[in-house]
């Protein structure tokens, strides 16, 4: 599945419900949808707006894809507790069996697309 922006998190995440359905437990589910929650607010937020949201299921993984319009790579931040947010890069990889980053090509414009794959349990 391969949706082109604009998309909300709230229909992403409801796609990959429906993607999950049947396949995955609840935690695994659960874990999934907060992914794709950062991943999405992220590319809106720091990102540059979302270019492109993907997702599938292949070899016991749910795979995602989120492209946005910005070159800066994500980076996790030292922990302040005066200071909000800052969770999203360590928690996508902290739940995910794997991530990377895919920096563009020049001829596709400036931007990134974040791939992760969450193993289904």
């Amino acid at each position: 599945m391969r949706i082109a922006a604009p998309l909300k998190a709230r229909d992403a995440r409801a796609e990959v419900s429906r993607l999950l359905a049947g396949v995955a437990g609840e935690r695994c589910v659960n874990d999934a949808l907060l992914v794709v929650s950062e991943l999405i607010s992220n590319a809106d937020r720091h990102g540059g707006g979302l270019r492109e949201f993907a997702a599938g299921v292949e070899d016991g993984h749910l795979w995602l894809e989120v492209a946005d319009h910005s070159e800066v790579l994500p980076e996790s931040a030292a922990h302040d507790p005066l200071v909000p947010g800052g969770f999203g890069w360590s928690l996508v990889r902290r739940l995910s069996a794997e991530a990377r980053i895919r920096p563009w090509t020049a001829g596709d414009g400036p931007g990134k697309t974040i791939v992760v794959s969450l193993r289904l349990e």
